[in-house]
């Protein structure tokens, strides 16, 4: 009875996991922001201008400019911070942003 259970469940995830990856590539390839809209993005958060669900949709769509995605994740992390550590932490990767 656990057998087949257990084959089921890794014939369900041979499926899903290389599909779910399939559809993370595809998302990341087609979301391109420029830094100017990323530092866009966290000054519309840090200073409360932002739409419902514009943070949610910068910090869980992956980014295909590597350097650009890491900034994304790095938001993510930074939730995790004290308020004051996550303000000053955004606000400095607002200002490299612009700066480059």
């Amino acid at each position: 009875m656990y057998y087949i259970l257990l084959v089921i469940l890794l014939v369900i995830a041979a499926i899903f996991l290389p599909l779910f990856r399939l559809l993370t590539s595809l998302s990341k390839r087609r979301n391109r922001p420029t830094p100017a809209q990323v530092a866009d993005a966290i000054e519309k958060h840090v200073e409360g201008r932002e739409e419902p669900w514009d943070w949610d949709r910068f910090t869980s769509v992956p980014i295909a400019n590597d350097r650009l995605d890491a900034i994304r994740l790095r938001c993510t992390q930074l939730d995790y911070e004290t308020p004051q550590t996550r303000l000053r932490e955004l606000k400095t990767i607002i200002a490299d942003l612009r700066r480059k």
